[in-house]
């Protein structure tokens, strides 16, 4: 059975189940009264309905049952839901926890919000968190769990402060997700490459609902599921890490994921330190991400999305490039991606501080 044309069935599935599903979304979330209103730091100027992401997850279960269906044990796919049912129920924790934050909008506290994480991490887990916990688990492995779990809630919670602009976050999730199609396409990785191409089509079909002009916001539900399969899939990409034998414990086969998913990462750990220096709460959102310095800079709010979305696919060109690169490569790759973001980021701040100055005099 050919990879091909189930991955295309399974995307256009997905594609035109969001196409569908969002307006419905659209309107449940209008009659429910589930909306973003304007004010403060969101710089949208109406107010907007939330839920969008409950019609890219649905899009994604459409997608993901579609070749489900086709597919089994004797098949080059293996996509059997039961075989990642402890991915789909974590995702499914991400999910309920997301649509509750987008119900009450502003008023679930962030730690609540960081616990509900957690536990879907250790849904996620299941089975080698019982034997840890059992007594059965070294130093090692707690070691490994500890960072499977910072790896889960930071690239979650990175694209959900991605989610700040209209397109922005779904953009960059696509060029990601598309990226590591690239190379999972073989082998093992069949399973995780028809995840990813699902998730391509149900977010290609949001964004028309979303960029340039806003009709519906994708919402916590959406970006945290979003988060949580780039997660699994950029872990499954990364195989080999971590590895006792070789010198940097297999640091090197991280490199890739990292890169692909460089704009979300850079952006969150930026606007963290800023907010450690200014000493603010690191969870309470502010407008100083990339995005909204580019506007302040001069920018449009959709030249600014553009701008980073440019960013973001040379990023993942350069994971891609990387993932087919020697270890030592891959690290000289990492570094001068990280030295682009910085004076790329000088640029944008100095465009900003132009702006301010631009705006004051006219005032």
């Amino acid at each position: 059975m050919d990879i091909l044309p189930l991955a295309a069935q399974g995307f256009s599935v997905a594609l035109t189940a969001a196409l569908v599903a969002v307006p419905l979304c659209m309107a449940v979330a209008v009659r429910l009264g589930v909306v973003d209103r304007p004010g403060g730091r969101k710089m949208h100027a109406q107010v907007t309905p939330l839920l969008g992401g409950v019609g890219v997850c649905l899009a994604a279960a459409a997608g993901m049952a579609v070749i489900d269906w086709q597919t089994g044990p004797d098949t080059p796919v293996h996509l059997r839901l039961g075989e990642i049912v402890w991915v789909l129920s974590g995702a499914v924790v991400m999910f309920v926890i997301g649509v509750v934050d987008d119900v009450f909008k502003d008023s679930m506290a962030f730690q609540l919000k960081l616990l509900g994480q957690i536990l879907g991490v250790a849904v996620l887990m299941g089975p080698r968190l019982v034997e840890l916990l059992s007594g059965h688990g070294d130093a090692g492995q707690w070691a490994y769990a500890a960072f499977y779990l910072l790896w889960y809630l930071t690239i979650v919670n990175s694209f959900n402060f991605s989610d700040n602009m209209n397109g922005l976050m779904s953009g960059l999730s696509v060029i990601a997700f598309a990226a590591s199609v690239v190379y999972l396409g073989h082998g093992s990785s069949l399973r995780t490459a028809a995840v990813a191409v699902v998730m391509v089509g149900a977010l290609l079909g949001f964004m028309p609902y979303n960029f340039p002009r806003s009709r519906i916001f994708l919402g916590d539900a959406g970006s945290m599921v979003t988060g949580f399969l780039m997660a699994w899939i950029q872990l499954e990409l990364s195989r080999g890490f971590p590895s006792p034998g070789l010198a940097d414990l297999g640091i090197h086969n991280l490199i890739p994921a990292v890169l692909i998913m460089g704009v979300p990462l850079y952006d969150a750990a930026f606007v963290v330190v800023m907010r450690g220096v200014e000493r603010r709460p690191i969870y309470l959102g502010d407008n100083h991400h990339l995005s909204h310095r580019l506007v302040r800079g001069g920018f449009t709010p959709v030249e600014a999305v553009v701008l980073l979305w440019g960013l973001g696919l040379i990023l993942a060109g350069v994971g891609v490039l990387a993932a087919f690169s020697l270890p030592p490569y891959r690290y000289l790759l990492l570094l001068a991606s990280l030295l682009m973001m910085v004076v790329v980021t000088r640029v944008i701040m100095r465009f900003e501080r132009r702006g301010r100055a631009a705006g004051a005099a006219a005032a």
